[in-house]
């Protein structure tokens, strides 16, 4: 069961200084060490929350992080939401305390902890706390910030519980090539074969762009694109073909003494009605395949105008 509160401390301080706090929990049925193993893992958010198109550590010193991360806003409205957070991971302790950079929206400054407490019957208790200033009605930013928490409660206790059994729904394929020519020259040069500009920094688009499916046909659907020159480049498909509940295609990037080292992955996680009467494996093996065959693909969009 999750429990979720808000709570307003008051300073004598203008409004926007006003420390506010928000609380929520779960009880998990599995250790403390692997949900908060499984919470603190950034680079596997996207696969861990439906939400999260990438992340990447930006910057790491011993137990402290600056990380950043991707998401597509919830609701009508849509777009991509962009944020970095400051984290210390205290190992011993099973704790996360973060402190979000810059403001998002109405929220001025945002951070909190994570506890994940072992429980005696078994398994253990995670909460959240956070605290926050805004520039709207406090009880606003805390309902936002209370539903939202709720979500992330839920779907990280439905991953933790299911992994045993959710393992084969996951499907990765991977594909590597050496390519002549400077890194920033090939992140370029794939970033304009998918129809984006490889000459910037950073990108972070919404778009819509026709999708192969598993059973030959093709259906169009929106994308997120997130390009991160020279190193890396994310397609999100957010209308991923039906047999999957996620579909994603990823490009990193690295120079080498002889060329560029290109890895293209594709990543899909399987409905499980997709493999609800698979016993041999036969149906797992033919999206496989399939994920194959096209991550191959995802190397000549680039190389075709790269080599020759």
């Amino acid at each position: 069961m999750t429990e979720t509160t808000a709570e307003a401390a008051r300073r004598t301080r203008p409004a926007t200084e006003e420390i506010h706090r928000t609380k929520a929990e779960i009880t998990v049925d599995a250790p403390a060490e692997l949900v908060y193993r499984t919470l603190t893992d950034v680079a596997g958010w996207p696969l861990l929350y439906p939400w999260i198109v990438h992340t990447e550590i930006v910057e790491q010193r011993g137990t402290e992080d600056l990380s950043k991360f991707w998401a597509v806003r919830p609701g009508p409205e849509g777009g991509l939401r962009i944020w970095q957070s400051r984290r210390r991971l205290h190992d011993d302790t099973l704790r996360m305390v973060f402190e979000q950079q810059g403001t998002v929206g109405a929220i001025r400054r945002l951070g909190g902890e994570w506890r994940f407490i072992a429980l005696e019957g078994g398994g253990c208790r995670v909460e959240s706390h956070h605290w926050f200033t805004t520039d709207q009605d406090p009880e606003i930013t805390a309902g936002e910030l209370d539903r939202h928490g709720a979500l992330q409660m839920r779907t990280l206790k439905a991953a933790v519980e299911g992994r045993e059994q959710d393992g084969p729904l996951v499907l990765r394929a991977e594909c590597r090539a050496l390519l002549p020519g400077t890194v920033e020259d090939v992140h370029a040069r794939l970033s304009a074969a998918l129809g984006q500009d490889g000459t910037a920094e950073e990108t972070a688009v919404f778009g819509t762009a026709d999708t192969p499916h598993p059973d030959g046909s093709t259906g169009r659907g929106r994308t997120a694109h997130i390009g991160r020159a020279p190193h890396t480049i994310v397609v999100k498909h957010l209308d991923p073909p039906r047999e999957f509940a996620l579909y994603r295609r990823s490009w990193r990037l690295a120079q080498e003494a002889d060329g560029v080292r290109v890895t293209a992955e594709r990543l899909a996680v399987a409905r499980p009605e997709t493999l609800a009467v698979d016993p041999g494996g036969e149906r797992r093996a033919e999206l496989l395949a399939w994920l194959g065959q096209g991550m191959e693909q995802d190397l000549p969009e680039g190389v075709g105008h790269l080599v020759g």
